[in-house]
């Protein structure tokens, strides 16, 4: 399982998230403490606009030697940006034509009128995230994602009963079964949903994202908690 680090993130693959809200808090970043994860996330919403692409060289050079998870996490699905459809995809482009991140973030569900633009992207996280509840449709949603193939499909919904998150363990299980080679990152955010971010040898979910500090995300595990449950359970 990969472990996804937050530099602003990384992923189990595992991935780390971590702030960084400037220049000079990611050039003062230890490099070792992303050792431990597969992916660095980087959580470019944290950043004002304006700034995302002048800081991008500092971020991919802290990064180098890891894969980089390159996202906009915008205010239609908990994040920090509030972008229209058209700005959302030219600001992805810029950061891939130059950079060229190991993998991307996309709101499909918030973003779909322009996801046409992104189809010659091989390496798409395609995404949809809840903080409030486990939809009702959480398998037509699934189902979807897969359909589109992207290299991996990630959802991440909020646990409000023991049920969400069995649901969304078997969900995944059975998705995984019928499609052995997508990827898929699903996550029952809140305190009740912990257990499904350590449990992906069983489910079928191959990532799990995990905080160097402040987590950003309910129910997020730190780096050094992930790595020892997952060394437990998978050794």
């Amino acid at each position: 399982m990969k472990i996804i680090n937050s530099l602003v993130e990384c992923l189990g693959k595992f991935a780390i998230r971590g702030k960084m809200e400037n220049l000079e808090e990611i050039e003062a970043i230890d490099r070792e403490r992303l050792s431990e994860a597969d992916i660095v996330e980087w959580r470019a919403d944290f950043l004002p606009k304006a700034e995302i692409l002048k800081v991008a060289p500092a971020v991919f050079e802290v990064c180098n030697g890891k894969e980089v998870l390159f996202t906009l996490r915008t205010t239609r699905e908990g994040g920090h940006l509030d972008l229209e459809d058209q700005e959302y995809v030219n600001l992805i482009k810029e950061v891939a034509a130059i950079y060229q991140p190991d993998y991307i973030d996309f709101e499909y569900y918030s973003f779909q009128s322009v996801f046409d633009q992104m189809l010659d992207f091989p390496n798409l996280v395609l995404s949809y995230h809840n903080f409030t509840e486990t939809p009702s449709n959480y398998l037509e949603i699934i189902s979807e994602l897969t359909r589109l193939s992207p290299a991996v499909v990630k959802i991440a919904v909020m646990a409000n009963s023991e049920q969400d998150v069995l649901d969304v363990m078997n969900y995944t299980r059975g998705f995984k079964t019928l499609n052995s080679e997508q990827e898929f990152a699903t996550i029952s955010m809140g305190a009740l949903g912990k257990l499904s971010r350590i449990s992906g040898f069983v489910t079928g979910s191959s990532w799990t994202f995990a905080s160097l500090d402040e987590a950003s995300a309910p129910g997020q595990i730190s780096l050094a908690n992930t790595r020892k449950f997952l060394d437990i359970l998978e050794n």
